[in-house]
């Protein structure tokens, strides 16, 4: 099995050679590695630089906003700093997430349900999980989860035995505790807090059940001590090396997690309208088959919800009906689908504005997608089948073995679909002229024109973005060039944090078609002077007819010329110091 998702999911990913770029959110995830590489510190604990004039140049801004990924942030440094500048490192990350996936979910499980029914399962949260799958690489953030899994998993397993009454090792309670601290080391507001969130309603449950199994209340100090004697002196080695990784992840994850945040608690976004990102829980029913899929079909016509990506919601049609079959046969076993179908409501039911119930949990205060829990249904599906009996009657045989081949349908199709495109590397002159912006002197450099932006919309309403399509994502350039920039996307941005651009009037000279008057000309050379400016990065296709010459009769022709995904045309006009 491990040789079989190995190999799919490096066919799915394609290209190692070359960083991630397709001008849009995949460089925003490459950025944030960048950003942690330049401003992470170690003293006592871990610490970033968040408070900065690196973007939104030279007013400044904190940059707590960006997609963190804390484990995914150290491996990008890791690399850059060994290989003094970016590459293909997130291709590689990925892979290991998709591996470590499937095979931990299948470990974690052997001892309790048949290889046959595991390597299915592995599958599905794995390398067939199609929405993370799809996400990847524009929302590298998502489609990261293997500790988030495997911790949904092992809390599963844990309830599982107390459920049967089996006994438990302390060296599993290690692991399972050292899971939750390995899930602060991906994306915090959606892909972290899924796994907390099913421990936590999990937790009434797996209390009743070992009130069930050892009601002698009085008597638990001194099982407990017996039982961590004895596990102690049979797995004494293991247990110390559980114990170590777990207080290195608390040093590396902890204190950033706990910074960032505080740091985003300090906005207040009541003032802003929330969020109506929401996705209909009839799409559980979208099988992944041709004409019926999501690309095909446009199904929020229907729902009147938010469509945001492939797989939204449809974990496949195969799975939801194993599920719906497993829970009938294990309706009884409350403790078991209590958690699941509970965590299932919880985020099927979610609506940002109207039934925000994720925001229940502080670890979703900044959750404005529902759509994304679509991530653990794969898993949260499966522990219902598992429950499933096999069937004795031919007609019972019969369905299953129709279930089966829509599996291996849903499977091929979804799968074949991702495989037919995949993102073209950056062409050779990007480099060259990424280089030529690095050598010139100056700390910064000016995008025109260039993109302040928040996915909450803060700053596309103010005229601060007018070709978001075309530059949301060209500040993530500065990996390779190492230079600040002015403009920026946040996942979230405060109107606070806007003010020093609206007090210049940046809206008015952004606003397309505007061509430039004698004062505003007077401001840019002002602007420019005063600020270390090492040059101007131009867009001559995003400007009115005749500035670019404008541009280039007062600051000079352009020295270097490429062309940049979704951006287009950009040319580098070195400034005379």
């Amino acid at each position: 099995m491990t040789i079989t998702v190995l190999a799919l999911i490096i066919y799915a990913v394609g290209d190692f050679r070359f960083p991630l770029s397709d001008g849009d959110d995949t460089d925003q995830y490459e950025y944030a590695g960048y950003y942690f590489f330049k401003n992470i510190s170690f003293g006592l604990i871990p610490h970033l630089n968040l408070d900065n004039d690196q973007t939104f140049y030279p007013y400044g801004t904190l940059q707590v906003f960006l997609p963190w990924g804390f484990e995914r942030d150290y491996w990008y440094a890791f690399c850059y700093w060994l290989n003094d500048g970016p590459g293909p490192y997130l291709q590689f990350y990925y892979v290991f997430s998709i591996v470590i996936t499937a095979i931990g979910t299948f470990w974690l499980l052997r001892a309790f349900f048949p290889p046959w029914q595991l390597a299915i399962v592995s599958l599905a949260v794995s390398v067939f999980n199609f929405y993370g799958l799809w996400k990847y690489p524009v929302h590298l953030n998502v489609c990261v989860g293997h500790w988030t899994i495997l911790c949904i998993v092992a809390t599963y397993r844990l309830l599982w035995q107390l459920y049967h009454r089996q006994r438990l090792s302390l060296l599993f309670l290690l692991v399972w505790a050292w899971l939750h601290v390995q899930i602060l080391g991906l994306e915090l507001g959606y892909v972290a807090g899924f796994a907390l969130t099913f421990t936590t309603v999990a937790v009434p449950f797996g209390m009743y059940l070992l009130y069930r199994n050892n009601p002698g209340i009085s008597h638990w100090p001194v099982q407990l001590m017996a039982w961590v004697s004895r596990e102690y002196r049979q797995r004494s080695t293991l247990i110390w090396v559980i114990a170590g990784l777990m207080l290195l992840n608390i040093y590396l994850y902890v204190p950033l997690t706990l910074q960032i945040a505080f740091t985003a608690w300090k906005f207040d976004f009541s003032v802003m309208p929330p969020s109506r990102l929401w996705s209909h829980p009839a799409r559980l029913l979208i099988p992944h088959l041709p004409y019926l899929n999501q690309y095909e079909q446009q199904y929020e016509k229907y729902f009147k919800d938010s469509y945001e990506s492939y797989g939204q919601t449809s974990p496949g049609l195969y799975l939801v009906l194993l599920a719906i079959i497993g829970f009938w046969q294990m309706r009884r076993q409350i403790p078991l689908w209590g958690p699941v179908v509970l965590t299932l409501a919880l985020c099927l039911l979610y609506h940002p504005a109207l039934v925000p119930t994720l925001k229940v949990f502080p670890w979703f205060s900044f959750n404005r997608h529902g759509g994304r829990a679509t991530l653990i249904y794969p898993i949260l599906l499966s522990f219902l089948a598992l429950g499933m009996r096999l069937p004795t009657r031919l007609p019972a045989r019969m369905a299953l073995s129709l279930i089966g081949l829509l599996m291996l349908a849903e499977w091929q199709f979804g799968y074949y679909y991702f495989t037919i495109y995949h993102l073209p590397p950056l062409p050779a002159d990007v480099y060259t002229y990424m280089e030529r912006v690095h050598k010139t002197p100056g700390e910064a450099v000016l995008d025109w024109p260039f993109c302040v932006v928040g996915a909450d919309g803060t700053g596309m309403q103010e005229g601060l973005c007018p070709h978001y399509d075309a530059q949301n994502a060209v500040f993530t350039f500065r990996r390779f060039y190492d230079k600040k920039v002015v403009g920026q996307y946040f996942g979230r941005l405060h109107p606070d944090q806007i003010k020093p651009f609206l007090r210049d009037g940046w809206p008015k000279r952004l606003s397309p078609g505007y061509l430039f008057t004698a004062a505003d000309w007077t401001f840019f050379d002002n602007y420019l002077r005063t600020n270390d400016f090492a040059g101007i990065n131009l867009y001559p296709e995003l400007l009115p007819a005749g500035m670019a010459a404008q541009f280039y009769a007062r600051y000079g022709k352009p020295v270097a010329e490429t062309r940049l995904p979704s951006a287009g045309r950009v040319q580098f006009l070195a400034l005379k110091r």
